[in-house]
């Protein structure tokens, strides 16, 4: 068994002293969970409003569900678009596809600003398919994306393809034909099961240094209006008619508005006194999965890049542990990493294998690495990517995280249908860091009184 070692924490400065609450406080407006959606939502409301903000986590400053991700930046459901489409309909769904889009645009704002130094890289990866019938999953959303007026990034199918005469001639321009040899070299791989692959904007970034970054900079340009308090466990959430009470160990804050910025499986009751019941429905809204992922360093002599695998056998075995019942998947980033003594190297990332949990609350960071997990992603690595060791493969890094996924596979934006006093930036649903900077300023606009369009990020009453 492995120690749970992420890259993300392994690089925090960590030099900013410890501020816990020690006496009650009154706010406009308390955050619950101070990772990336915690972060970037207390960034947009000081930016865009006058509202004073409350940033209250139970441990360290991203040391949570952000500091043991994949570190990857994708504008992108983990849902397939034209399953959206028949929930929500074209213009809700196409409408969520350009916001969360939007969030490449939004985090260069954020750097901006801030003048954030944190490395942060974008480029064009590439998803890799074994079978043509995945192919068409693509091909169906990009019609529909197309009718929607949303530009599509380009399919590669190889010219050796099994079934490439049985695409449909409506998906003709959604698509180029070219040599087996060239999807190969895309996918950085010498295994010919991949026939096909999509081009899309990708980025890594650690997002636990940006989000530690950004806090020292809020910390620096607000005060007066932003407080931090960490190591500040919250209990219970106390909601009345215009106003909520947070309730720490030993103190409370009171705020406005109560926003809760946490992975979904935080350990408090939520008590309504102004409606109906919220605790219940919020605790069984989200499901639990931990994923795990491997690093290992090497020179720095290949650009970036973001791979993701659609592998052939993996579908057939099936992935009973998938949450939304999607096809499983595979995926390998590379990005420049300095590690002890400013050395410079590329680090490797891997990962895929997720397990659901029934208990999420009794998931730790502290649990050891699974030995099973490594053997599969050490399977899939030296299987798939032709760059990666096939006979010293050694581990630099092991770690795994808890992922907060949504009953509807869709994040929580905004308001809580049974008391408008809590809100939610919340559901990581397995690609969490550019959908929550697209959240935090969704809820700012909600916050500073704007009247926006319903959307299918909406929260939802279950038990309407």
């Amino acid at each position: 068994m492995f120690q749970n070692n992420s890259p993300w924490l392994h690089q925090l400065k960590s030099t900013r002293p410890i501020d816990t609450l020690t006496e009650d406080i009154k706010t406009d407006v308390a955050i619950v969970g101070a990772g990336i959606a915690g972060v970037m939502t207390s960034y947009f409301i000081l930016t865009r409003t006058d509202k004073q903000v409350a940033l209250i986590e139970g441990g360290r400053v991203a040391h949570g569900a952000t500091g043991h991700n994949a570190g990857q930046l994708v504008s992108e459901f983990e849902r397939e678009f034209h399953s959206i489409v028949q929930e929500y309909g074209l213009r809700k769904a196409a409408q969520a596809e350009e916001q969360v889009r939007s969030a490449w645009l939004l985090i260069d704002e954020v750097y901006e600003k801030a003048k954030l130094t944190t490395p942060m890289s974008t480029f064009m990866g590439y998803v890799g398919y074994a079978t043509i019938e995945r192919v068409l999953e693509e091909m169906r959303n990009n019609a529909l994306m197309i009718q929607a007026g949303i530009p599509v990034y380009p399919i590669y199918v190889a010219d050796t393809c099994p079934g490439l005469d049985t695409i449909p001639p409506i998906y003709r321009d959604f698509y180029t034909v070219i040599p087996h040899s060239d999807i190969l070299s895309l996918l950085e791989t010498e295994d010919t099961q991949y026939i096909a692959a999509i081009s899309t904007k990708k980025g890594c970034v650690n997002g636990a240094l940006l989000v530690e970054e950004l806090t020292g900079y809020l910390l620096a340009t607000y005060k007066g209006r932003f407080q931090l308090a960490e190591q500040t466990h919250i209990h219970k959430v106390i909601l009345e008619k215009d106003f909520g009470v947070l309730e720490a160990e030993k103190n409370s804050i009171t705020a406005d508005r109560i926003i809760l910025c946490t992975n979904g499986f935080a350990k408090f009751h939520i008590k309504n006194n102004a409606g109906k019941d919220i605790d219940t429905s919020f605790h069984q809204n989200v499901k639990g999965s931990v994923g795990y992922m491997s690093g290992y360093l090497e020179e720095l002599n290949r650009p970036p890049t973001a791979l993701a695998y659609f592998d052939n056998e993996q579908i057939q075995k099936g992935h009973a542990e998938d949450v939304f019942h999607e096809p499983p998947y595979f995926y390998m980033t590379r990005r420049p990493y300095e590690i002890e003594k400013d050395e410079r190297h590329n680090l490797i990332c891997a990962g895929g294998p997720e397990i659901l949990i029934e208990q999420p609350h009794v998931y730790s960071h502290r649990d050891e690495f699974s030995e099973e997990m490594t053997k599969k992603i050490d399977q899939f690595l030296k299987k798939t990517h032709k760059h990666a060791p096939k006979d010293n493969l050694t581990y630099r890094f092991l770690w795994h995280g808890l992922l907060g996924y949504t009953k509807s596979g869709i994040r929580l934006i905004g308001f809580e249908p049974k008391n408008p006093v809590l809100m939610y930036n919340l559901g990581c649903n397995g690609v969490g860091i550019l959908p929550s900077i697209y959240g935090g300023k969704r809820i700012a606009q909600l916050i500073d009184g704007e009247k926006l369009e319903s959307s299918i990020f909406d929260p939802k009453d279950y038990d309407a």
